[in-house]
């Protein structure tokens, strides 16, 4: 039964926010609202998401969308407008790459507005990284949504950025699918700017086709309240996905990361590993979860995720799951929380390095194997230096 908390969506609000959409998008849309009425908002005993400004329904505002770096032959562009022009590309896989398994993916397939299409035809492999960035006003209520198609044997990378207004309050319920042909590879990179007064929840939905690679590369600093999940089903045999994230948190903002690989085919292969940094008062909820599914024979999947406080008043909770239906499998995961040793700090304070240089040194530590893991040299230099400047002393 759908949360008292939250003021669902009705069919007039679905039909005025896009009036001259085509049928089979509506129908789409009111699918996902009749579905709304059993369906709760994501459960989470550490965060209390049925209390966050982004579960209330009101009619949604359009965020502003830029783009850079697409070649020829390759679409980018508005969804609205790719809805209209590109109704052929779109119709097999929007709203439709997973099922809504909560009430706020139900909400957002019924409001969605705003957001961009990328389609890379088969067989062309970028060279170079296709940009997007989404300005959200002050404040106001956002449901946005990307849809990234590669077709076979492509290869595309993908930064989205997400920025605001500095003081602004934005709440966001976002959406993202990606869909890996046969044989495509895909890097999608993401990085969270939000303003400190940002309350964002932030979906990623993506299938794998056989012998397909998808590479999530996720960064989260911004926000006052974060969640997301992600969750990657690997249908194709031979299909590959790896997780690489990161979040730094200060002052009280709060995380609650969701990370799911579904292995479906067969010879499949997950890896997952997060990296964060709290300091002040920051708490971080972290989920990560291996799914095996019935005959995915000769699988491998592993979860690596590990925390460095550099406060006592940080927290983090870490829950490692594996759910295995198959004999023929490897699998397993690590994690671990803890502070800042200050014999190193002591050391190398003692030796005239700054308290705040020695921290971000052991930051800087701290990451670097898996930005070492990272192929997109500019990425890894942005990360360390978000990194850099978060740093308190």
């Amino acid at each position: 039964m759908a949360s008292d908390t939250l003021t669902l969506a009705t069919r007039a609000q679905i039909e005025a926010i896009a009036p001259t959409e085509p049928r089979w998008l509506l129908d789409r849309r009111i699918a996902a609202l009749e579905e709304s009425a059993s369906l709760q908002l994501p459960m989470s005993k550490q965060t209390k998401i049925g209390e966050a400004a982004f579960v209330q329904a009101d009619a949604p505002k359009l965020p502003q969308v830029t783009f850079e770096g697409a070649p020829q032959g390759v679409i980018l562009m508005d969804l609205d407008q790719a809805v209209r022009e590109h109704a052929d590309l779109l119709q097999p896989y929007l709203l439709q790459v997973a099922e809504r398994q909560n009430l706020l993916h139900a909400q957002h397939a019924a409001l969605t507005k705003g957001g961009f299409f990328c389609y890379v035809p088969k067989d062309q492999e970028l060279t170079e990284p296709v940009r997007a960035t989404f300005h959200f006003p002050k404040d106001g209520y956002y449901t946005p949504h990307v849809l990234l198609v590669a077709g076979e044997r492509s290869r595309c990378d993908l930064i989205v950025e997400l920025v605001g207004v500095d003081g602004g309050a934005p709440a966001i319920n976002g959406g993202v699918e990606v869909v890996v042909s046969d044989g495509a590879q895909v890097q999608y990179i993401e990085f969270q700017r939000l303003p400190g007064k940002a309350q964002g929840h932030w979906s990623r939905r993506a299938a794998v086709g056989r012998d397909g690679k998808l590479t999530w590369i996720l960064n989260d600093v911004g926000a006052r309240l974060q969640v997301a999940d992600t969750r990657t089903e690997l249908r194709g045999d031979g299909s590959d996905s790896r997780v690489f994230a990161t979040f730094f948190g200060g002052r009280r903002q709060h995380f609650d990361f969701r990370h799911i690989a579904v292995h479906v085919g067969q010879h499949t292969t997950s890896d997952t590993e997060a990296r964060g940094v709290l300091q002040g008062k920051a708490r971080a909820v972290y989920n990560a979860n291996t799914i095996i599914r019935p005959h995915a024979t000769g699988t491998s999947g592993w979860q690596h995720e590990h925390t460095l406080m550099l406060s006592e008043t940080a927290r983090a909770d870490l829950v490692p799951e594996l759910e295995i239906d198959e004999w023929d499998v490897k699998a397993g995961h690590a994690a671990s929380a803890g502070p800042v040793d200050p014999m190193q700090l002591y050391f190398m304070m003692a030796r005239g390095i700054s308290e705040i240089e020695a921290r971000r040194l052991i930051v800087f530590g701290f990451l670097s194997s898996l930005l070492d893991s990272i192929p997109l040299e500019s990425v890894r230099e942005q990360i360390a230096q978000i990194f850099h400047e978060k740093v308190e002393a």
